[in-house]
């Protein structure tokens, strides 16, 4: 049992090790969480190791212990994998047209430039909005380090230049995560007076991996007729943005900022 434990855990290493090279060619040191695989590669091959030492030294445990270990791996696994379903799934529900609002959340900006990740939720916004004329749309994001302007500014740009009118465009631009991005663009929204309560819908548009906890957070703030619209993931970051994704959903389960809302 310890020789198979070194192997998995070895495995498990090699891949983290692995991951994290790609990530920083494709993306740069400094990207979001890449602490994560570091750390879990680091601790796997350490693991690996311990166990294979325990294993040619013959040290052998009560078998109560192996099953207990494995079967806390399990349980976590299990809290991994529901989540997880939750995720995917609301990254590919289906949106009603004729929405009264669009909320567009932002995401990084290069100077000026918007990045792959937040291009691909213009796109898929602009697809709806030239559908769905009569639709308003909310870009939200403020400025953060390494961004000239606002990600609001940039996604109002952005828009206009693919042919939507800028008097459609509200932007919110003092945000700075997924939870003040809501909070503060249904102050606008309810600012503005004219959303139908019973029978209105606010399209929420985001990456695939993030819309499950996007809506979750809208409906906990109180917005209503909250849909998802999820944008194509990043194909090589997938991994990565779903892993991230996980302990996003739990950090803001645990702090109160969201409900859980199954399969939503």
């Amino acid at each position: 049992m310890l020789l198979l434990f070194s192997i998995l855990f070895l495995i498990a290493g090699i891949f983290c090790v692995s991951y994290t090279l790609i990530i920083t060619a494709y993306s740069g040191a400094g990207t979001a969480f890449l602490w994560f695989w570091i750390m879990a590669g680091t601790g796997s091959l350490i693991a690996s190791v311990l166990f294979m030492v325990l294993h040619r030294k013959n040290i052998s445990f009560h078998r109560i212990w192996y099953w207990l270990f494995l079967f806390l791996i399990l349980c976590a696994a299990g809290v991994f994998l529901l989540v997880e379903g939750n995720i995917y799934i609301a990254g590919r529900g289906k949106v009603s047209n004729n929405a009264e609002y669009m909320i567009v959340l932002g995401a990084q900006v290069r100077g000026k430039t918007v990045s792959r990740a937040l291009k691909n939720r213009l796109d898929t916004a602009c697809k709806y909005l030239k559908k769905n004329t009569g639709t308003v749309v909310i870009v939200s994001g403020g400025q953060g380090r390494g961004e000239e302007i606002s990600e609001a500014f940039a996604m109002k740009n952005y828009l206009e230049s693919k042919g939507i009118n800028g008097d459609r465009i509200l932007q919110e631009d003092t945000s700075v995560n997924t939870y003040e991005n809501l909070k503060n663009s249904k102050k606008i929204i309810d600012s503005r007076g004219d959303f139908r309560d019973s029978s209105g819908k606010v399209v929420i548009v985001t990456n695939r991996f993030h819309v499950f906890r996007a809506t979750c957070l809208a409906r906990t703030q109180g917005i209503k007729g909250v849909q998802g619209l999820g944008a194509p993931n990043d194909d090589i970051l997938t991994l990565h943005y779903y892993v991230r994704e996980f302990f996003g959903v739990i950090k803001d389960v645990l702090h109160g900022n969201m409900k859980w809302n199954w399969l939503s």
